[in-house]
């Protein structure tokens, strides 16, 4: 287990006529120096305009290292070797006590910093030219435009600085950790820092105790299901290693913003909070915020509800929910709000009614119909979900608004787009015979657009057995078939103009691996229906609100599964199927209210 600290730079250089307290070094398997000017100037600057009255600590990212031998302040630097040979270099330009640094195979390197130390002038230097001379050129270049800022550097990092030592037990662990740190350009997590800190700093009573109840709370925040309902899809914790900074970051109040300025933020708020109290009650008070995340989790309510807002980005995160949590110490005042919270982002009725495809609104709202599905309510106004919904699916796959009704042929550009099209073709001849007459279609016509439809759902899946005759089929003459068989299945295609097509009437929350199947999307009714439910019968998720549409589940009393009625479906006096799913839209958010 690694043990951390923070240390002063006065720890790490040699006091005058002692030999020197700790010394560094750089194993082969690291990089060379390659800091530029620029990386040297940042440096110098951040720590110059420290306000010499602020009583905090600066905290420089970490320095991981692992003893060469025990019985000595020996290190094999395993990650921060630009900082602190850029630090050396600014030490020795004013003479000052120093910490020693030794290249383990580039004895130039080494030369060079030895010639340095003396007092040589070594500055581009022929004979020890390598890589990191160049490099060390370029450094003290740069210290050289400062000289006269380098005495209150060095005051203010002895006064303000520390560093955050990372002690890896096992020196074998050295090379692993510099090729996460390193090759992969994965920095020391807060999460691995706080964990280090509060174990180095619990006594041996306790330790092995509080380490198992850590690792029980990353493997609790694995599970996707418990996860991703507190999360929105693009969050920074969405990745599997950092999970457990969410709890973190909720107990010291660290925003994105603030990760942002500095990326051991909440590393550097437990130190503080450590100032105040001690790592047990630091360590319940991590408990308790994710106990009460469980306490959400299993509670259908909180989950489906808080879930929502989440996905909804009506919420800052999850820091608002946090806050909103603390402000109401009682459950029942906080379920109270959430709801209020979640009303508040339901569009009027009327704009409901209005609203369609391109509407930012209609995915969210789409959403929480979806969401709310499940919701009953009682007389008493007591709200119960019977399910909860799947964010860990919705979050991990991509969704779509979808069109229920077919589009237009157009969409579908290839030869096998168009093979695929017509072998997912559910066409009831009986049914076809009794439309010909009154939708007007030629009878031979359409015993030639049947030929195709039957070498199609001859052919196989993998489409190479694809006969001459759909191989020549022409584009004009396809267009032409399309038309002609939704006309005969759906009605006419005249009818449906834009604003229908792309009201919310027509709409359904879909998985885009369905929706972007340019031979899905311009499926009639029909077919579209039969994929969804085969997708139900094989346990993949579907939402039940899109369920439901293509069960006709809100027409009172569908005469048929063949179309999805844009017109009233039986007399004047009901509703079509888009009314009624619109209806059932609007009635089922307003449960919530």
């Amino acid at each position: 287990m690694a043990k951390i600290k923070l240390i002063s730079i006065c720890e790490l250089i040699e006091q005058e006529n002692v030999s020197p307290k700790y010394k560094f070094f750089i194993p082969s398997y690291q990089r060379g120096y390659k800091w530029r000017e620029t990386d040297v100037e940042h440096l110098i600057e951040d720590i110059c305009e420290i306000d010499e009255n602020d009583l905090s600590d600066y905290c420089l990212q970490p320095v991981v290292v692992t003893r060469k031998d025990k019985m000595s302040n020996e290190y094999i630097l395993v990650d921060g070797q630009q900082r602190l040979t850029t630090i050396w270099l600014i030490l020795n330009t004013a003479k000052y006590p120093l910490y020693e640094i030794e290249y383990e195979s580039r004895d130039k390197s080494n030369n060079y910093l030895q010639k340095l130390n003396k007092g040589s002038d070594v500055v581009n230097p022929t004979i020890y030219e390598t890589c990191d001379t160049y490099y060390f050129n370029q450094a003290i270049t740069a210290i050289n435009r400062h000289t006269s800022e380098v005495g209150k550097f060095i005051n203010n990092l002895k006064k303000n600085v520390k560093i955050i030592w990372y002690e890896l037990d096992n020196p074998e662990d050295g090379p692993a950790h510099f090729e996460r740190l390193n090759n992969a350009k994965i920095s020391l997590t807060n999460a691995e820092l706080v964990k280090a800190y509060i174990m180095t700093n619990t006594d041996s009573t306790s330790i092995e105790r509080m380490a198992c109840e850590w690792d029980e709370m990353e493997y609790k925040l694995q599970n996707d299901e418990f996860f991703l309902f507190l999360v929105k899809a693009d969050s920074d914790y969405f990745k599997e290693y950092n999970r457990i900074e969410l709890l973190l970051d909720l107990y010291c109040g660290t925003k994105r913003s603030d990760r942002e300025k500095d990326e051991q933020h909440t590393f550097n708020e437990i130190v503080r909070k450590h100032k105040k109290e001690s790592i047990r009650e630091i360590w319940n008070s991590i408990q308790a915020v994710f106990n009460r995340m469980m306490c959400w989790y299993n509670d259908k309510y909180l989950y489906n509800l808080i879930g929502y807002l989440i996905e909804n980005k009506s919420i800052n995160e999850l820091h608002e929910i946090w806050r909103l949590n603390r402000e109401h110490k009682a459950l029942a005042g906080f379920k109270e709000e959430i709801r209020k919270r979640v009303i508040e982002t339901i569009p009027p009725d009327d704009e409901i009614r209005r609203m369609e495809y391109k509407d930012g609104r209609t995915k969210n709202v789409l959403l929480l119909f979806n969401i709310l599905c499940s919701l009953s309510v009682d007389k008493n106004k007591e709200y119960a979900f019977n399910d909860k919904f799947h964010f860990d699916l919705y979050k991990k796959e991509d969704w779509d608004k979808e069109h229920i009704h077919a589009t237009a042929s157009e969409s579908l550009k290839s030869k096998v787009e168009k093979i695929l099209w017509m072998k997912g073709l559910e066409i009831d001849s009986q049914m076809l015979e009794e439309k010909i007459d009154k939708e007007k279609i030629d009878k031979e016509k359409l015993e030639k657009y049947m030929c195709y439809v039957r070498e199609a759902k001859d052919t196989d899946d993998n489409l190479k057995n694809v006969s001459a005759t759909l191989s020549n089929l022409k584009d004009e003459e396809f267009k032409e078939m399309y038309n002609d068989i939704i006309t005969l299945i759906e009605g006419d295609l005249s009818g449906h103009d834009n604003v229908d097509q792309n009201s919310i009437g027509n709409i359904v929350l879909l998985n885009a691996n369905i929706n972007r199947s340019a031979a899905y999307r311009v499926s009639p009714f029909s077919t579209k229906r039969r994929i969804i439910m085969d997708r139900v019968k094989s346990g993949s998720f579907v939402p039940l609100g899109t369920q439901n549409v293509f069960m006709k589940v809100y027409t009172p009393m569908p005469g048929h599964f063949y179309k999805w009625e844009k017109d009233y479906a039986y007399d004047g006096n009901e509703k079509s199927d888009r009314e009624n799913y619109i209806d059932a839209i609007i009635n089922t958010l307003n449960r919530l209210k």
